[in-house]
């Protein structure tokens, strides 16, 4: 796993999204939505993964209107999972929850998806390749052919999203993904970019018993054979 983040040093932070064709601007803005979105819904009278899902339709709603302004394309595959498209960088983003160590550099540890994923996040993931390998197949003669769809040559970046209710804040990233385990969580990483520092909420946001993490993320798409 390559290690992007500089702590304290936003500029590095914005540098390495550039690369993506993404800025932090739109990112902080979308958390912003996220957590509004998310305190519309009340809890008294919604289901209880209510919350989560108004705060996942929020931040995908502003990162769709945003990154659309430049020049980003939006693709629902299967019609449930939204997906940005840069087609300059070759950047297919989507957007999951992750778990407590989203956002954050500890040791060897890292984070993963707070669900299992489906067969269709599998295959995308499975069709990853790290930013080296990349270049090596730019420059090879001898290049596999893949069946034409809507991502086909692109890398699959997910942006995680973990609302921490004691430090009272939303932490996030933006990685590439090496593998799934055999249950389906996405913990391996080819490159991770870590923000300098989170998005702040009020020390009210979050009830006590209110975990804000349910429920937020798209319905995966899992194959079902015929009986």
């Amino acid at each position: 796993m390559v290690n992007l983040e500089a702590a304290g040093e936003p500029s590095t932070y914005a540098a390495e999204l550039a690369k993506l064709g993404l800025r932090p601007d739109p990112l902080r803005q979308a958390l912003g939505a996220s957590n509004t979105e998310r305190g519309l819904c009340s809890k008294k009278h919604a289901a209880p993964i209510a919350p989560g899902i108004y705060a996942y339709n929020g931040l995908v709603t502003s990162l769709s209107k945003q990154l659309e302004d430049e020049d980003w394309e939006r693709v629902d595959l299967a019609g449930v999972l939204p997906i940005m498209l840069n087609p300059e960088t070759r950047v297919a983003l989507g957007v999951t929850s992750g778990n407590r160590l989203t956002g954050i550099r500890s040791g060897r540890q890292q984070p993963s998806s707070r669900y299992p994923k489906g067969e269709l996040t599998r295959k995308l993931v499975g069709r990853n390749v790290s930013p080296g390998q990349i270049e090596l197949l730019a420059r090879s003669a001898f290049q596999v052919e893949e069946p034409a769809d809507a991502l086909s040559g692109y890398n699959l970046w997910l942006m995680l999203v973990y609302f921490d209710q004691q430090q009272k804040e939303i932490r996030h990233e933006i990685s590439l993904p090496e593998r799934l385990s055999v249950k389906g969580y996405v913990k391996d990483w080819y490159v991770r970019i870590t923000p300098p520092d989170f998005y702040s909420v009020a020390a009210d946001t979050f009830e006590v018993d209110d975990d804000p993490n349910e429920g937020f993320g798209p319905p995966d798409v899992v194959s079902v054979e015929p009986r």
